[in-house]
C-alpha cells in the first residue's frame, strides 16, 4: 500500500492492551481517548474511517457536539506520537487525512491482528495440504501473539462489539486448528494439553470436544472419552437445553462401535544415524 510505515518502524499490539512500538521502543499514547481513536483506526486498518465515527469513538454517542477541528487536534497528538519526527506541515505517512474521514496507513504485517490472520491463513493450508507439522507451527506463532483481550478499554463499546469478538471467535478456531494439526502429526498426547486448556476456557464449542474425545481415543483412554462425551452432553443441556450436535453424536457412536477409522497416525520416530 503506497505510504504505509514499514512494519520494523510501527509496530501496533492489538492482542491484549493496546501497546505501539516504534523501532522496538514503547510509543506513549498520552490517554483514554487517543487509544480509543487508534482502536478504531486499528479495527478499519486500510479503510477510511469516518470523522462522525472518530467523535463517537473519542467522546461517546452522549457528548456534546464537537466541532471538526477539536477532533483534528487529537488526530494531531496522536500523529505526533506516532511520527514524532514528521516535520510541521509535512503529509503524515501514517494518519492519513481523506475526504470525509481518516485511513491508518499500516501492513497487515505490523499489526498482530494481521500478522494472526496471516498465519492462521498459513496454517489451514499447511493443514489441508497434508503438512500437519507446518500448520501446528503457524498456528502456534498465530496464538503466540494473543496476550489477553483484544483493545480491552474499549471492547464493550459499541462500535468494538462485533469486531472483537469476530478476533476472539478467530483465535478459538485457531486453537482448534492447532489440536487438529496435532492430531495428524501424531501427537495426541499433546493435542489433549491443549485442547483441555481450551476447553475450560470455552466449554461450548462442540469442536473442541470432539476433539478432546478422539486424542483420548487415540491414546488408549476410550472410557475417558466416551465420559467426555457425557460431560459436554450435560454442560449442553444444563446452559443451552440442547443435545449436542450431529457431530458429537456420530463420534460418540463410532467409539461405541469400535471403528477402527478412528486410529490416527503415529509419529515418525527419528533413529540415530
Amino acid at each position: 500500500m503506497h505510504g504505509d510505515v514499514p512494519a520494523h518502524a510501527l509496530s501496533f499490539r492489538d492482542l491484549g492492551p493496546l501497546e505501539v512500538h516504534r523501532g522496538g521502543a514503547p510509543v506513549a499514547l498520552g490517554g483514554g481517548r487517543l487509544t480509543a481513536a487508534l482502536s478504531l483506526l486499528l479495527l478499519g486498518a486500510g479503510r477510511q474511517v469516518s470523522v462522525d465515527a472518530l467523535t463517537e469513538a473519542v467522546w461517546g454517542e452522549r457528548s456534546p457536539a464537537r466541532s471538526p477541528s477539536t477532533l483534528d487536534s487529537h488526530v494531531w497528538r496522536l500523529r505526533k506520537a506516532l511520527e514524532p519526527d514528521r516535520l510541521p506541515g509535512a503529509p503524515s505517512a501514517v494518519l492519513v487525512r481523506e475526504p470525509g474521514g481518516y485511513r491508518l496507513a499500516a501492513a497487515p504485517g505490523s499489526i498482530d491482528s494481521g500478522r494472526f490472520a496471516l498465519l492462521a491463513g498459513e496454517a489451514r493450508a499447511g493443514l489441508a495440504a497434508g503438512r500437519p507439522d507446518e500448520a501446528g507451527r503457524a498456528a502456534e506463532r498465530a496464538l503466540a501473539l494473543w496476550r489477553g483481550r483484544p483493545y480491552p478499554t474499549v471492547a464493550d463499546e459499541p462500535w468494538a462489539v462485533a469486531a472483537v469478538a469476530r478476533l476472539e471467535e478467530q483465535r478459538d478456531q485457531v486453537r482448534e486448528l492447532l489440536v487438529e494439526a496435532l492430531l495428524a502429526a501424531g501427537d495426541p498426547e499433546r493435542a489433549l494439553l491443549e485442547v483441555a486448556a481450551a476447553v475450560a476456557e470455552t466449554p461450548l464449542r462442540e469442536r473442541l470436544w470432539s476433539l478432546r474425545m478422539l486424542a483420548q481415543h487415540r491414546l488408549g483412554r476410550t472410557e475417558e472419552a466416551l465420559r467426555s462425551y457425557r460431560q459436554v452432553r450435560a454442560v449442553l443441556r444444563d446452559e443451552l437445553g440442547l443435545e449436542p450436535g450431529c457431530g458429537l453424536r456420530t463420534l460418540h457412536a463410532r467409539m461405541l462401535a469400535e471403528d477402527p477409522t478412528l486410529a490416527g497416525p503415529s509419529r515418525a520416530l527419528t533413529t540415530p544415524a
